[in-house]
C-alpha cells in the first residue's frame, strides 16, 4: 500500500513539473510575440548609416590649400576593414567593394555591446 501511495505522489509531482514547463514555453512564446510587436513599431524610423573608410587631422592652413586632385592621406591601409556606424555609433566592420562603378560594403563582423564598451575604454 505504501508503494502505491509513493508512486501516486511521484506521478502527481511529475504532472506538476510538466505543467510548469508548458507554462514557461507559452510565456516565452508570448514574450517573443510582444517583442516582435514592439520592434514592428520602430521599423519605419530612419537611421543614419555611415561608412568610415579612414580619417586624418589637418590644420586649417592645409585644408585651405586643398584643391581638385589633392590627395589626403588617411589613417588606414586599403586592405583594412571599414567602420559601419549607425547614428554615429560603431556597430559593424566591413570590406569595401566596387560593383559596376558603385561602392558596396560586405559586413564581416558585428560589434557586440561588450566590444563597443571595450573600444570606448581604449
Amino acid at each position: 500500500m505504501k508503494a502505491w501511495e509513493n508512486a501516486l505522489k511521484e506521478q502527481e509531482s511529475l504532472e506538476g513539473e510538466e505543467e510548469q514547463v508548458e507554462e514557461k514555453e507559452v510565456s516565452d512564446y508570448e514574450r517573443k510575440e510582444e517583442e516582435e510587436e514592439k520592434l514592428e513599431l520602430l521599423k519605419d524610423i530612419p537611421l543614419e548609416v555611415s561608412i568610415e573608410i579612414g580619417s586624418t587631422s589637418l590644420p586649417l592652413e592645409e585644408i585651405l590649400k586643398l584643391h581638385t586632385n589633392s590627395i589626403v592621406e588617411l589613417d588606414r591601409y586599403i586592405h583594412e576593414p571599414v567602420d559601419i556606424k549607425i547614428n554615429g555609433k560603431l556597430v559593424a566592420k566591413g570590406k569595401l567593394y566596387t560593383i559596376r562603378e558603385n561602392y558596396g560594403i560586405k559586413i564581416t563582423q558585428i560589434i557586440t555591446p561588450e566590444e563597443r564598451m571595450k573600444l570606448l575604454e581604449d
